[in-house]
């Protein structure tokens, strides 16, 4: 491996002595290098490695920093403090448990038991305590809805009190019932010693203001994307140095609770903060941005899709260095999915995984389900219905029929009725689809019901049962997990 050179803002970096600093900069100007190299000067000068940490974003960047970092090292040393926020906020709480009136290291709840656990206690919920939502609770696709909230509360700080708080002021139903769950769903972890991993960072955080500091130096790399109980960690462990680096324009990882707001307000939270922006491009090529506009969604997936590949093919970029960045998952990232599997372009979903509704497979039957449940939002809905795999039709025959429906001064919803302009074969499909629609509609009282109308006489599911093949059991397990009850 080369020399590191460090260049004169990098030079700056690394010989803070002490307080915080925020280290912001573009792609590619090192701000990840820089922290791993100021970590081993940090060891080199004498600093104790087991006070000194170097906190990343994720599983895989940690590996990849703890090889290089090993491999620069002289000799070896009895542990590494490279981790995840999660990986600290684990270290803290197990030193520490004591001080959170623990008899032993509380339960770290992996995220199957968590989800589990929030399962089962909906399953013993009252569904008259529930008027907004008593029907969804025998639901897998509510129970994940609703771990995704109680994880997302805790990471923003906001406790049930807050919440509910939050709620009678903007007249909001439904989210007074999810604070009460949130607050029995929080009790009941107490009661067993357990906590799950948001939970574990909030813990962290209380028994870090307890006691001397654990940590001489903590070292933060991508701030841009942490949580509000992340950073009250890294304020309670008040080491000698902190130094983050970020850069607000990569923020991308707001769907999974983080945000940019922690990054923003460095200074305040960390006062007589020093800064230091990097300028230089290290990377040795300039970035190219190009932008392109499609009609509709699914052009616009094709269009990704078709990029990627000539990418690939053309510029023998490896499949490995390319990525597709989303705002948040939603049923358009499962037509994108969808999009890229049709391409034959090969994909990886982050860690965290997929939102139940963002899996590919089930996209067609969440349409379904809110048209059937929210006819006041059928005239947005009606074309993503007309071209997602329920009503089969290119883009181009979703806007022919959408503008015969206008023609006639019909609203935008009753764009179902005007199958007679397509060709036989698209005609014969969306004059079912409108039918098993209706029928379901009848049976919306019971949502097992309802999807049982969907499931049993519309062709998709004919289609997914029929295929064979590896994605398509991937497609059946994604599709059955939601309506799946506890048993």
């Amino acid at each position: 491996m080369a020399p590191y050179s460090p260049d004169a803002q990098q030079q700056r970096v690394l010989e803070h002595a002490a307080g915080p600093l925020i280290v912001t900069g573009g792609f590619g100007c090192g701000k990840t290098s820089v922290l791993r190299e100021r970590f081993l000067n940090l060891i080199a000068r004498g600093a104790d490695p087991d006070r000194v940490a170097l906190v990343v974003g994720s599983r895989h960047a940690r590996d990849e920093a703890r090889r290089e970092l090993l491999s620069r090292l002289p000799g070896s040393l009895p542990s590494l403090r490279v981790v995840t926020v999660h990986g600290l906020a684990y270290q803290v709480v197990s030193e520490r448990y004591r001080d959170l009136k623990y008899e032993t290291p509380p339960t770290i709840l992996a995220a199957a038991e968590q989800f589990g656990k929030v399962q089962e206690l909906l399953a013993g919920e009252d569904p008259a305590e529930w008027p907004a939502y008593g029907r969804l609770l025998g639901l897998r696709g509510f129970a994940d809805e609703v771990r995704q909230f109680v994880l997302r509360a805790q990471e923003a700080l906001l406790g049930p009190d807050e919440i509910e708080a939050a709620a009678a002021e903007r007249s909001l139903g439904g989210w007074p019932e999810l604070a009460r769950f949130l607050r029995r769903y929080l009790h009941q972890l107490d009661v067993e010693s357990a906590v799950d991993f948001a939970g574990l960072v909030e813990q962290a955080a209380v028994a870090a203001e307890i006691g001397d500091p654990m940590f001489d130096h903590v070292l933060v790399d991508d701030y841009q994307d942490t949580t509000f109980a992340a950073e009250r960690l890294l304020v309670a462990l008040r080491p000698a140095s902190i130094v983050v680096a970020g850069n607000a324009g990569a923020h991308v990882f707001s769907f999974q609770g983080t945000s940019v707001v922690p990054l923003e307000r460095f200074h305040e939270r960390f006062p007589n903060a020093v800064r230091v922006e990097l300028s230089t491009d290290h990377r040795g090529r300039g970035v190219v941005r190009d932008a392109w506009f499609a009609a509709h969604t699914s052009e616009e997936h094709e269009s990704v899709a078709r990029e990627l590949r000539r990418i690939h093919v053309e510029d023998g970029v490896p499949w490995r260095e390319l990525c597709v960045v989303v705002r948040r998952q939603s049923t358009r990232l499962g037509a994108l999915l969808r999009a890229l599997d049709d391409a034959g372009v090969p994909r990886h979903v982050p860690e965290s995984g997929l939102a139940l509704a963002a899996e590919p497979a089930t996209v067609p039957f969440a349409l379904a389900l809110r048209w059937i449940a929210r006819p006041a939002e059928r005239d947005v809905l009606v074309e993503p219905v007309l071209t997602s795999e329920l009503g089969g039709l290119s883009p181009a025959e979703a806007r022919m029929v959408l503008r015969a429906t206008r023609a006639s001064a019909r609203p935008p919803a009753e764009a179902l009725s005007f199958a007679s302009i397509l060709g036989e074969a698209e005609r014969t499909n969306l004059e079912h689809v409108r039918s098993v629609l209706a029928d379901a509609e009848l049976a919306a009282s019971s949502v097992i019901e309802a999807f049982r109308i969907l499931w049993e006489r519309l062709p998709y599911s004919r289609r997914l049962v029929d295929d064979g093949d590896g994605r398509a059991r991937r497609d059946l397990a994604a599709l059955l997990a939601p309506a799946r009850r506890r048993r």
